[in-house]
């Protein structure tokens, strides 16, 4: 009799099957269909354990059912990232399963036409290229590669490749994007011509607050009076407001690092102070149309502040100003860069940006630090004059 531990019970056909190999891991099995020729068409693949196996055939038969498991000499990229989606969806929010869609509409249908096991690096360096080459951004590079690269990984794990020819590539900053990317602080006498312009702004609270503690633009809008104590300074940040079908609702922060305590200047106080009279007024004016999600920067009815208001007071003060236009975002990167500058702590910057590790800090932030290293100097010289020659002698000190 087989032993249970060398190989599990035998399903009836179609059912799939499992056995333990040697190594420890455990061996799936499941039947498709059959060749041409008649022979059975077979996925197989390994799971660290007989729970996994078993629920990996679950989900191979399930998808199978609803049409969206093909032979593996017949599968297509396009096919491939259809079925990472429909098996995705459940464990996302509305909002992200729509960035998704959105992003897969920019591959090309030839390239969703290809078989998987004609898909190669070179088919998707090209297509890399060809996104660079339209003027998107490496953010969005990045996130569309990260989409194929995960479908694929799916292709992997169903047995419907051998190799993910989208492993290990990465997408890289163009010239011009590392000059913007450096260029995306503001400068100590352009903050100070951008806040002078923003005060004829009903939004200069929110940007003073974005700029004051480096808030990404959804942060600042989650901000509830309860996450603040106007006493002691203390904020936490712990929602988000997000867009959902081009609507504006409040959401969970993105990761855990998001979720953090910060401390408010004595000056942001005060413009704290004002913004809560403000409030209280406009409160008043919308009578029974007020909507009560105790935001701090909600709209003029108390419900969440949709995003495109604030680009849009930006560009208008950027323009009042006689600045270049920018992102939300620069309040963020200005705020952390001079942090940064003034010879903080990159894991005391890297916690307070809600940053998960201080690399990620390092990472995006390294020309500020060469920057800080070229203009460095040291001088012996310099530190001999503080020396008193005579009464320096002796013994050496330990540090």
């Amino acid at each position: 009799m087989t032993s249970h531990h060398s190989r599990s019970r035998q399903r009836a056909n179609g059912e799939g099957s499992v056995r333990k190999l040697p190594s420890g891991k455990y061996q799936w099995a499941i039947t498709i269909g059959t060749h041409p020729d008649g022979s059975q068409r077979r996925l197989t693949g390994t799971c660290r354990t007989i729970t996994e196996a078993r629920q990996h055939i679950n989900q191979l038969l399930a998808d199978q059912q609803r049409g969206l498991l093909r032979s593996p000499t017949t599968v297509t990229l396009g096919a491939q990232l259809d079925t990472w989606l429909q098996r995705h969806r459940p464990h996302v929010a509305p909002s992200t399963y729509e960035q998704y869609v959105y992003t897969l509409r920019r591959i090309p249908q030839e390239l969703c036409n290809l078989r998987l096991h004609d898909l190669t690096r070179a088919h998707l360096r090209a297509f890399q290229t060809s996104l660079t080459e339209q003027g998107l951004s490496q953010e969005v590079r990045a996130k569309t590669l990260a989409c194929i690269r995960t479908a694929l990984d799916q292709a992997l794990e169903d047995g419907l490749l051998t190799l993910n020819p989208a492993q290990g590539l990465r997408t890289t900053a163009t010239v011009a994007e590392k000059s913007r990317e450096r260029g995306k602080a503001l400068t100590t006498d352009q903050l100070a011509i951008f806040l002078d312009a923003a005060q004829a702004s009903p939004m200069y609270p929110l940007f003073y607050t974005m700029f004051s503690l480096g808030l990404r633009r959804g942060e600042a809008l989650g901000l509830r009076w309860k996450d603040v104590d106007l006493t002691t300074g203390s904020v936490r940040i712990q929602q988000q407001v997000k867009l959902e079908s081009n609507r504006a609702v409040i959401g969970a922060l993105k990761t855990v690092a998001s979720r953090r305590r910060l401390q408010a200047s004595t000056d942001l106080i005060s413009v704290l102070l004002s913004q809560q009279e403000r409030i209280r007024r406009a409160r008043t004016t919308a009578g029974t149309a007020w909507s009560d999600h105790d935001l701090i920067f909600p709209s003029e009815v108390g419900t969440p502040l949709h995003p495109r208001n604030v680009n849009r007071a930006l560009k208008r003060i950027c323009h009042d100003a006689g600045l270049p236009s920018f992102s939300s975002h620069t309040a963020r990167h200005t705020h952390i860069t001079q942090r940064l500058r003034r010879g903080e702590k990159v894991e005391v910057v890297a916690a307070t940006a809600g940053h998960a590790n201080a690399n990620i800090t390092l990472g995006t932030y390294r020309h500020v630090l060469e920057d800080e290293l070229r203009e460095a100097r040291f001088s012996l010289k310099d530190l001999l004059k503080q020396a008193n020659a005579p009464a320096s002698r002796g013994n050496i000190q330990a540090e």
